[in-house]
């Protein structure tokens, strides 16, 4: 359908122009950041759930009933009360530091507003992309880099991608991730609206990333990490399961870990192989994984 074409169209950049706007007016009207940091998170939840109903991108991708208790969990337990309540906690962290340790930075004062922007994104993905490159290496003769894989396996344990998949992380990811983002840019000085606008993006494209939404994105393919290109990272196959950028594909393509081909990624999830995973029904399972017999995996190895 035309109309159909039209929201696959409109779907990333509609979100984006909504909570940008959010975002300005609470810089412009001195609102409060934390609070408006949930109202970005609540709209961005309910914006892709409802488009998730009108233009799927796989209607096998959808939450099923029987897995409604696991993705719950996951929501409230790793997203609501760890990476949503985290994400405020942090950030009140963060800019209460800004504004007692790391004063803004001069430098900054001469550049335009919205480059700024730009520039504090692209650094603050630049650890995180490392991190998140490091975490799929999984060198069983490495303890750091088996515990790095197995603490980042549960994002990757779902069959299927939607809003709800993204809450599958482990809280340790979710830390790490944020401390890498956020402390060179107070080290480097950036203002407290540039750290929360920095947040704000974080959140909306984390979330619109795994959506299970139809979109024809183009040119944000390279500018934005889309659902197109994030797919291909949870693809089955090793040469598809690239794209370690969680925001921006900028340092995907500086050092040649971007993908992208027409199409969507077929089979996605673990590929198990020389390791047990935990069940996809079991959450306490899932959150102790990583610290299981690490030790005695590396010790293994010949």
């Amino acid at each position: 359908m035309k109309q159909n074409k039209i929201l696959s169209i409109l779907a990333v950049p509609a979100l984006l122009l909504i909570t940008g706007v959010i975002a300005s007016l609470t810089i412009s009207k001195s609102w409060s950041f934390e609070i408006s940091s949930y109202i970005v998170f609540l709209f961005t939840a309910i914006y892709i759930l409802i488009f998730e109903k009108i233009i799927p991108l796989k209607t096998d991708w959808k939450t099923k009933q029987d897995n409604l208790a696991i993705d719950v969990k996951h929501f409230i337990f790793s997203t609501a009360l760890f990476d949503a309540l985290g994400k405020t906690v942090s950030l009140s962290f963060v800019l209460y530091c800004q504004q007692n340790f790391f004063k803004p930075s001069e430098i900054w004062d001469d550049v335009p507003f919205i480059l700024t922007f730009v520039v504090a994104n692209i650094i603050g993905e630049f650890l995180p992309y490392f991190y998140h490159r490091m975490s799929h290496i999984g060198n069983r003769k490495s303890i750091l880099s088996l515990l790095l894989w197995k603490i980042h396996s549960i994002h990757h344990l779902p069959t299927s991608l939607n809003w709800f998949k993204t809450n599958w992380i482990h809280p340790i990811n979710i830390f790490l991730n944020t401390v890498f983002k956020m402390i060179p840019l107070l080290l480097l000085g950036f203002s407290e609206e540039i750290i929360f606008l920095v947040g704000v993006t974080h959140v909306v494209i984390a979330y619109i990333s795994h959506a299970n939404i139809k979109t024809k994105t183009g040119f944000l393919d390279y500018l934005i990490v889309t659902p197109q290109i994030h797919h291909f990272h949870h693809s089955k196959l090793l040469h598809e399961a690239r794209n370690f950028g969680n925001i921006l594909p900028y340092w995907d393509l500086a050092f040649g870990t971007y993908y992208n081909r027409e199409g969507e990624a077929d089979d996605v999830g673990i590929i198990e192989n020389h390791m047990s995973y935990p069940k996809q029904k079991n959450y306490l399972q899932q959150l102790l994984f990583p610290f299981k017999r690490v030790f005695k995996e590396c010790c293994q190895v010949k």
